[in-house]
């Protein structure tokens, strides 16, 4: 099957699955329309189970410190520890500044550090061009607010530095950044109304969800069949859906992919048959094998997935029920 035949067949099932009565062409799609069938859809199944409506949050900047070659960033955590509380209920953590004046060659590469105790560690780093011009720059931060949630410290710090190469001499930003850049008097008080400074979005599941998300990663550990290369038996096999490359969706801002899986393999009589009806049927069609009624490999645990998208610059996050296969049966 070809890629591109591979990637409509997907992008028609998950339009399926999450209730979208046409599968749109991708070159032409923009999101709207399947931004507001998908918040139809998910206030019709808001009353359903699953994790409850994941939450969003923002951490807006504390304070600032740069030099030509360097921006220390300053965040006050304590607000996030107290809305999302433990480590494992973060899901998604997003570091986001607006570039501004990009004045590059070619391109310069930036290095981003988080504090952590005494020290700082390297993170990631980016490449900025001037196509960047008055677009967010973003950062996927989750390992380090995970880090920051379990530390005593409210006040921690992410520090961007310019790329120097061993032996050359360092250079300085060819660009700036909404909301760090010093002023004074009454440019301070017009810049602070007018800019948008960076900020950190988060997106966890509720606390009161906490004891639910435990069991259900215990039952799946435990319940799941493991498949392999050579199992013939039901059970969940990998399929991971790319939104942008499968689907050719570019307004789902994250994940940008996921897990959805899929359950394929032979239903015998003696394995995995979920009751006497479906034993029956596998141990007719077993003593006949030209007959056509049998079990059939299908879903038996399903779970949610939370997706952020944009809906012009504000952001939305919202959940699709149903979405991940965790287990199968035969039925």
């Amino acid at each position: 099957m070809r890629t591109t035949q591979k990637g409509m067949l997907l992008r028609c099932h998950i339009c399926r699955k999450i209730g979208f009565s046409v599968c749109s062409n991708p070159a032409v799609n923009d999101g709207k329309a399947d931004t507001a069938r998908l918040r139809e859809v998910v206030a019709s199944r808001r009353g359903g189970k699953g994790f409850g409506t994941p939450h969003a949050g923002l951490v807006r900047l504390a304070g600032k410190n740069h030099t030509d070659n360097s921006k220390t960033l300053f965040f006050n955590t304590s607000s996030i520890k107290t809305s999302v509380g433990d480590a494992s209920l973060l899901t998604s953590a997003e570091l986001r500044m607006l570039i501004k004046n990009p004045r590059i060659a070619s391109e310069q590469r930036v290095e981003l550090y988080y504090s952590s105790g005494s020290s700082v560690r390297y993170h990631t780093s980016r490449f900025i061009t001037n196509s960047l011009r008055d677009k967010w720059l973003s950062f996927d931060v989750t390992e380090p607010l995970q880090r920051w949630l379990q530390e005593p410290e409210d006040e921690q710090s992410f520090q961007l530095r310019v790329f120097c190469e061993c032996g050359q001499p360092s250079s300085s930003f060819s660009f700036s950044i909404s909301g760090t850049e010093n002023s004074r008097g009454d440019t301070a008080i017009l810049k602070s109304m007018t800019e948008q400074p960076p900020y950190i979005l988060t997106m966890s599941i509720p606390q009161n969800m906490s004891s639910h998300v435990t069991s259900r990663k215990k039952r799946s550990t435990s319940d799941q069949e493991t498949c392999t290369a050579q199992t013939e038996a039901c059970c969940v096999r990998s399929l991971y859906i790319d939104f942008r490359k499968d689907l050719g969706w570019k307004w789902i801002h994250k994940p940008t992919g996921y897990h959805a899986n899929y359950c394929m393999g032979s239903c015998t009589y003696i394995w995995n048959a979920e009751n006497k009806y479906s034993q029956i049927l596998a141990l007719y069609k077993h003593h006949n094998p030209g007959a056509s009624a049998q079990p059939c490999c299908v879903p038996q645990t399903l779970e949610p997935l939370p997706i952020l998208y944009y809906v012009g610059r504000q952001h939305r996050v919202d959940q699709l029920s149903n979405m991940i296969v965790k287990s199968c049966k035969c039925s």
